[in-house]
């Protein structure tokens, strides 16, 4: 069984573009093979690109995604990179991601040069405990095993403890909309700013949905069994964050109506700083 390490290795490795002749980028497949592509993977592999064409000086801040079809798992995809502007302070881009003659996904993405200016933070969220404190992703998931998919028996490249059992995924326990879980690279990662915003780009697609399910007991995979998918993606980077640190990530949904649903999520540091905040829209579907 592939380790922890090696599928991390595996992620950054993907997130190590290939540059082809006429300018676009060639994100290689990862060790983690899902039944189809990642949504995260390409919101990783779209800052990527679009990283690669701006000025060293300047960092993520925003992306926003629109996923358009899904896609192979096993089949890299092409990134195309449009510069929109390139201003004193920001530079904007959009990326195209490809598969076999398809548009995947669209992503816009601005960058921008560290500024300095009003500075501060709010929350009323209840505090939750420390990660050492809290059982494994293995442990948590061991009492849904048996209908969970074989993959997520496999090995994680993140490290991730969730405050509550993720009723989401199989239980299909009814409470309220909101989890929350502690998480961080499986291994370290070398201190690229680049990677480190993809990888949290990545990890924001995880389980951003499974608050939406909550409400009504259902599940992905377990209990009163519901489809779903992400129609749009949007985060912001408020910090440079390092995957190497626990984030504590914040997940909620206000609504659920007309088979859609709104959820929303925050990253903050074990000190209580905003790292980055995401929302997505998602469609939910009687199978």
């Amino acid at each position: 069984m592939t380790e922890p390490t090696t599928q991390l290795e595996s992620l950054v490795h993907a997130l190590g573009l290939v540059c082809l002749p006429d300018g676009r980028f060639l994100g290689p497949t990862t060790e983690r093979a899902l039944p189809r592509l990642f949504g995260g993977c390409v919101l990783a592999q779209a800052v990527m690109a679009a990283g690669r064409t701006v000025a060293s000086d300047r960092h993520v801040h925003s992306l926003h995604a629109l996923f358009l079809r899904g896609g192979d798992s096993s089949t890299p995809v092409t990134y195309e990179v449009v510069v929109l502007r390139d201003g004193r302070s920001f530079s904007a881009r959009t990326v195209s991601a490809w598969q076999n003659g398809a548009m995947l996904a669209t992503v816009q993405l601005s960058f921008a040069i560290r500024q300095s200016g009003p500075d501060h933070e709010w929350s009323e969220a209840a505090p939750v405990p420390s990660p050492e404190m809290l059982p494994s992703l293995d442990e948590r998931l061991r009492p849904d095993l048996n209908v969970l998919p074989a993959w997520w028996a496999e090995p994680h490249p993140f490290d991730i403890r969730f405050i509550d059992h993720p009723e989401a995924l199989a239980t299909g326990g009814v409470r309220d909309p909101h989890q929350a879980y502690w998480v961080r690279a499986a291994a370290p990662v070398r201190e690229e700013p680049l990677v480190h915003a993809a990888l949290l780009a990545y990890v924001s697609d995880l389980t951003l949905l499974d608050p939406a399910l909550m409400p009504h007991g259902r599940s992905w995979y377990g209990n009163r069994i519901i489809s779903g998918a992400s129609l749009d993606h949007a985060m912001w980077f408020h910090r440079p964050p390092s995957i190497n640190e626990w984030l504590l990530c914040r997940q909620t949904s206000p609504i659920a109506t007309g088979g859609r649903t709104l959820c929303e999520c925050t990253y903050l540091s074990e000190s209580g700083h905003r790292i980055a905040s995401a929302t997505q829209e998602g469609l939910l579907r009687e199978p």
